[in-house]
């Protein structure tokens, strides 16, 4: 599309369904499930990231991708699902989606309108976390995941991809389990029908990212992330850490 035409533009957002609140300028802004803007600044993300080639793992509709661009990054490459079915879900789940083709949700296009209108230069990539590949798919100086652990039943075999893919710094966070406790616990929330399952507490994510492989684990920060009344309607407090190689 003609991305100077503003008034198409705009049409072709509201066609669509966001999850991620980005501002595509000229007073187009997307009516995400989250606006992470306020609490961008705790995901331990450099203030710049001259030279630096990033990977986005799990980008939604690509805040952090464009963030990342935006603070100098030499590239961002994202590690996307091939489509809503290749989530990692129960097999009643799997069995359904396969029978009702309409109940998939689109997760391409609003990444893809988002990168046209900004005019990012964001590589995609459409491949399960569980099966990337460092020889294909490259390594990167800084690996980002944000919200994507807790979609997982096994977070730890995700980890062990990011370790691979990371030459220096991975920066993860995840929903977690809100518990002082100093033991490594994680909280299981999987149904059969749902698309989430682990929420472990801060000893336990930074235990996740040691087993993977990384050398030293920093904790960031602790903060909560709502969504909106009529999106997703709930709210969880986060983790975010640095984990070195």
């Amino acid at each position: 599309m003609d991305f100077a035409d503003r008034e198409a533009l705009r049409r072709a957002v509201a066609e669509l369904d966001w999850y991620h609140t980005i501002d595509l300028g000229g007073g187009i802004v997307t009516p995400g499930a989250f606006d992470l803007r306020p609490v961008a600044g705790q995901f331990g993300i450099p203030d710049r990231l001259d030279g630096k080639h990033v990977l986005d793992v799990g980008p939604g509709d690509g805040f952090f991708s464009f963030l990342c661009e935006a603070r100098g990054a030499a590239s961002v490459t994202t590690v996307e699902l091939p489509s809503w079915s290749a989530h990692d879900a129960s097999p009643v789940l799997q069995e359904f989606y396969a029978s009702e083709p309409a109940a998939s949700v689109n997760i391409h296009d609003a990444l893809g309108l988002a990168a046209g209108a900004l005019q990012s230069k964001v590589r995609r990539t459409f491949v399960s976390i569980y099966d990337f590949d460092p020889a294909v798919h490259g390594t990167y100086d800084i690996v980002f995941c944000a919200s994507v652990l807790l979609h997982l039943t096994d977070p730890l075999r995700a980890l062990y991809r990011i370790f691979a893919a990371t030459k220096e710094m991975a920066l993860i966070s995840t929903p977690i389990d809100d518990e002082a406790s100093a033991e490594t616990r994680a909280l299981f929330r999987g149904t059969a029908t749902g698309h989430t399952f682990w929420l472990p507490n801060r000893a336990c994510l930074m235990q996740w990212a040691r087993a993977a492989g990384f050398s030293r684990v920093e904790w960031v920060s602790r903060f909560e992330l709502n969504s909106p009344p009529g999106k997703h309607g709930f709210h969880d407090m986060h983790g975010a850490i640095r984990a070195f190689r």
